[in-house]
């Protein structure tokens, strides 16, 4: 943690938590970002303080990054089918959803926000990891498992950057670490919920929305606690689930590495120049593959293999663990 005022959310009474998040706001620390948080249902404050237990945020404020208000827009709509809205702050305009869900516009409030507002740090749609001070960049369109697969490996001795945002320092091509809970949809919530650690804390399974069914995940200890460290890139590995499939490792040439991690940065023509030089350098200096995988267990072996029989641990004396 980054200073003597920052404590984890669950040290927090009850009580000093409530008016918090109803009053000046809970400043939330997830990686490089500061969250300003205000939520004004019940359900959703404790949902939210369930989830977000194991992060350090500033009770007695900070300067924050983004802004995330949870409310609802009248009398009626916050006792009588009650509708949660989302404002960041960021002239969105999202479409309310129901009080008993609104966790996952909170959620989306906060995909926003880092998607939209991040302008000095390059920001890669991508499930990332890191073992041994070398990060795997993971992008993928949704319905590939990467989210599950990011989950996955933190369980399995990796460390979680992000399972939905990869981001890289714009200077120094560091990737950043931004380990907040995992989305997991329809199927994946079951495989995680038996793959997990016990005690591992899940939110309630929300029914209903634009995706499913969505539960979110905290990520491991470890995870959370070390998301100052930062790491070089160390391969991109394009995965693709496909149940029944025989588990294949596939090369790629680096210039599809290269094409496939432009297509998944949203602020790569805002940046420019410097992002050019960081995915080059990525795609020249990254081991790069595709895999095939069946089940999730199959999954991480053959990223445990690939990783093995290509990329060297981080030389003595670079600062990583």
């Amino acid at each position: 943690m980054n200073d003597k005022d920052t404590v984890k959310l669950s040290d927090i009474p009850d009580r000093q938590l409530g008016a918090l998040l109803t009053g000046q706001g809970l400043s939330l620390e997830v990686g490089p970002f500061v969250t300003q948080v205000r939520i004004f249902f019940p359900n959703l404050r404790r949902e939210f303080c369930d989830l977000y237990g194991g992060y350090p945020v500033h009770p007695n404020g900070a300067i924050a990054n983004n802004h995330l208000r949870v409310y609802g827009r009248n009398f009626f709509r916050r006792y009588i089918r009650p509708q949660a809205c989302v404002d960041t702050m960021m002239k969105d305009d999202f479409a309310p959803f129901p009080a008993d869900i609104g966790m996952v516009a909170t959620e989306m409030g906060m995909n926003w926000q880092a998607a939209v507002g991040c302008k000095n740090l390059l920001l890669f749609h991508a499930g990332v990891v890191e073992k041994n001070g070398r990060v795997v960049i993971m992008p993928a369109a949704s319905g590939s498992g990467k989210s599950t697969l990011s989950a996955g490996l933190s369980f399995a001795g990796w460390r979680l950057f992000s399972d939905e945002f990869g981001l890289a320092d714009i200077d120094t091509g560091e990737f950043v670490p931004y380990p907040r809970p995992v989305s997991l949809k329809n199927e994946s919530i079951p495989v995680m919920k038996d793959w997990a650690t016990p005690g591992t804390c899940f939110s309630p399974e929300y029914e209903g929305t634009p995706k499913g069914t969505i539960c979110y995940m905290r990520p491991p200890e470890e995870s959370i606690r070390r998301m100052y460290e930062r790491a070089k890139a160390g391969a991109v590995i394009l995965p693709r689930f496909r149940p029944g499939a025989k588990p294949e490792i596939r090369p790629i040439t680096r210039s599809m590495a290269f094409f496939k991690i432009v297509m998944s940065s949203a602020n790569y023509g805002d940046i420019g120049e410097r992002s050019f030089r960081i995915m080059t350098d990525i795609a020249d200096k990254a081991a790069c593959c595709e895999i095939i995988y069946p089940n999730l267990e199959e999954g991480i072996k053959l990223v445990e293999r690939f990783m093995s029989e290509n990329v060297d641990p981080a030389p003595e004396g670079s600062g990583y663990d």
